[in-house]
């Protein structure tokens, strides 16, 4: 000891305080550890996007609430146009980002969105004016705004590791589900200011943790053709998950407007309940977020709120939204978290994964908004048809988490998406040419294989592999699916170390 250096002693002073807390968390409870664990998950990063994310969230109970019931005294069908348009821009987004990412200027982008959220205080003018025209394009104005806010926090929130994404995500429903309690008691007037302010400060919260990655989306390779190579680094736009957004959200749009009262959907206060249940379970457990688990609880609240839809009782229509709204809500939270967390693992996918997501789930809502327009029509009718057409929704949800979801995990969705790598085999060229002659006559592999798999084990991309094989896009991804099947890998990563190790 006496021959140990300072260095050296200071060294291993800092190696016994490193182990001292990860022994003390040990015998702690799960609940006295998430404690301690504070001042590493809440740092005023975390607090800013958890303002945002909040604001961004509430802004649509104060939407839904306060504003939309002001449209049908002048022009009822404003409300299903601008959630289009908030849905359209969304979706246009997700598919540049996937296919043309040259093309988001993000700048201009940037600009863009700020002074269609500008053009949306002309709403409180056109509602005074009773002007159709003018509300409809304030309004449309104000939504695509709006979407470009949505995008803009949730890249922020990316940035987070999942735990804080996990934590992030369940105060902030926490807060939007107090917000929605209080938007049913403020006036009026106070959900339309805070419906056109809480986006600018949303947005003035995140923009600068987001516009690195929309940069890097902006100059980067496009995800539909770097997908060829890394498949498993980006989420199809076909994926279950896209499916499960949009018909969970149809629930949603229905719960909005079934039962409603001068525009204005039935109050569902006790929205609150599953939400701070589920807030309890994460922030005290010290488990992770249980996005299944919560999945299979939604589901189960929303065919009930169909069944309840059926009953001829007094307060079956409350109880069917606020069963509705429940089921939604805990979706919408697993939503959220799933599409953070796949943003945060692959950054050049993170703009298609979201946009696209967000965008078909506004599509439901509105889908799901003329199925409750529907409903009512039907029930006022007292026919039959009200009973079948229940049915079918129950139907519908119940053979969709039967079939549908029989297999599906989104723990496995998040789990799935590798992050893309930028590693390549270090090897003398001999070396690697016998590994790789090796392998392929191992597993199979065709002369055209061995040749693309050489090059993906070199770190070529897509592009570099199709001109030096003149093939066609198709050609290379027929290669790297067949290459992945065969070696029964899943990322290149899986790849790398298969020719490294053996």
């Amino acid at each position: 000891m006496a021959n140990m250096t300072k260095k050296d002693m200071h060294n291993e002073a800092n190696v016994l305080a490193d182990k001292q807390p990860v022994a003390a968390s040990a015998s702690k409870s799960p609940a006295a550890a998430a404690i301690a664990a504070a001042p590493q998950l809440f740092t005023a990063s975390f607090w800013r996007l958890l303002v945002a994310l909040s604001l961004v969230l509430s802004t649509t109970s104060f939407m839904n609430i306060s504003v939309f019931p002001c449209f049908d005294t002048v022009f009822s069908y404003a409300r299903d146009i601008s959630v289009t348009a908030n849905a359209a821009a969304l979706i246009v987004l997700g598919l540049l980002a996937t296919f043309k990412p040259a093309a988001l200027h993000v700048e201009m982008l940037n600009r863009g969105g700020l002074a269609l959220l500008a053009m949306g205080f002309l709403l409180p003018v056109a509602l005074a004016l009773s002007s159709a025209p003018l509300l409809v394009a304030s309004s449309c104005a104000l939504a695509v705004g709006r979407a470009w806010c949505i995008l803009v926090s949730a890249l922020a929130a990316s940035r987070l590791s999942l735990g804080q994404a996990s934590i992030l995500v369940t105060l902030a429903f926490v807060a939007q589900s107090v917000a929605s309690a209080f938007a049913w008691l403020l006036p009026v007037w106070f959900g339309v200011v805070f419906f056109l302010v809480a986006p600018f400060i949303a947005w003035a919260l995140t923009w600068k943790d987001a516009r690195p990655i929309l940069q890097e989306t902006q100059y980067g390779e496009a995800p539909h053709d770097f997908s060829v190579t890394r498949p498993s680094s980006f989420l199809p736009l076909a994926s279950q998950l896209f499916v499960c957004l949009f018909l969970f959200r149809v629930a949603f749009g229905c719960s909005l407007r079934f039962g409603e009262v001068a525009g204005a959907p039935l109050s569902s206060f006790f929205v609150i309940l599953p939400v701070a249940i589920a807030a309890v379970w994460v922030l005290l457990s010290g488990k992770k977020f249980p996005t299944d688990l919560l999945v299979q609880i939604s589901v189960l609240l929303i065919v009930a709120g169909f069944l309840a839809m059926t009953m001829d009782l007094a307060g079956s229509r409350t109880a069917t939204v606020m069963l509705l709204s429940s089921g939604n809500t805990l979706f919408d939270m697993v939503a959220w978290l799933v599409l953070i967390a796949v943003a945060s693992r692959n950054s050049r996918g993170a703009v298609a994964a979201f946009a696209w997501g967000r965008g078909v789930s506004s599509l439901g809502s509105t889908l799901g908004a003329a199925v409750g327009v529907h409903a009512n029509t039907l029930a006022g009718m007292g026919t039959p048809l009200f009973d079948l057409f229940a049915a079918l929704l129950i139907l519908l949800f119940v053979g969709y988490a039967l079939i549908g979801l029989k297999n599906f995990s989104f723990r496995e969705v998040i789990n799935g998406v590798t992050p893309v790598e930028t590693a390549v085999v270090e090897a003398p060229k001999a070396t690697f040419d016998e590994r790789c002659a090796a392998l392929a006559d191992e597993y199979g592999l065709t002369p055209r294989e061995l040749e693309v798999f050489q090059m993906l084990a070199r770190g070529r991309d897509r592009a570099y592999i199709q001109e030096q094989l003149v093939v066609s896009r198709n050609t290379v991804k027929a290669h790297v699916k067949h290459i992945y099947a065969k070696f029964d890998i899943h990322s290149h990563q899986d790849l790398i170390d298969l020719v490294e190790k053996g």
